[in-house]
């Protein structure tokens, strides 16, 4: 068996201890490398990007999978035939020439109906939030 060495707890007793093993300023900066000044940029190589691609020394792939094909639909031409409506209400033309202020008025009632229901509807919700 290794002998265990005891440490003794007592700190203050071992700082002299410390002190005189500790090594000195000058030896540090004595083992401290002078500093290299004489290399140059062109001593220094550039680093080369990393080359894309398969790597030299990369083994030969197999031939690739085969793909499947598409097969080709051919369509059968189909004659049409001119459409006739069953009801004789959609064969009435509708009415080509009609004012520009008709259409406007129009537009604007149906514009008018429209956000009347949008706020009746809020309306009702809100009312049905506090009954």
């Amino acid at each position: 068996m290794a002998d265990i060495q005891e440490i003794p707890l007592d700190i203050t007793n071992n700082v002299e201890e410390i002190q005189e093993d500790a090594p000195t300023i000058q030896e540090i900066v004595q083992d401290i490398p002078p500093p290299v000044e004489d290399i140059t940029l062109e001593d220094v190589k550039p680093v080369k990007p990393r080359a894309k691609g398969r790597p030299k020394g990369a083994a030969n792939k197999g031939p690739p999978k085969p793909r499947a094909k598409k097969a080709s639909i051919q369509e059968t031409p189909v004659e049409e035939e001119a459409y006739v409506p069953s009801s004789p209400k959609r064969n009435l033309k509708i009415p080509t020439d009609p004012s520009s202020s008709d259409v406007a008025a129009a537009m604007l009632k149906l514009l008018q109906d429209q956000t009347n229901s949008r706020q009746t509807r809020k309306q009702r919700l809100y009312n049905s939030w506090f009954q």
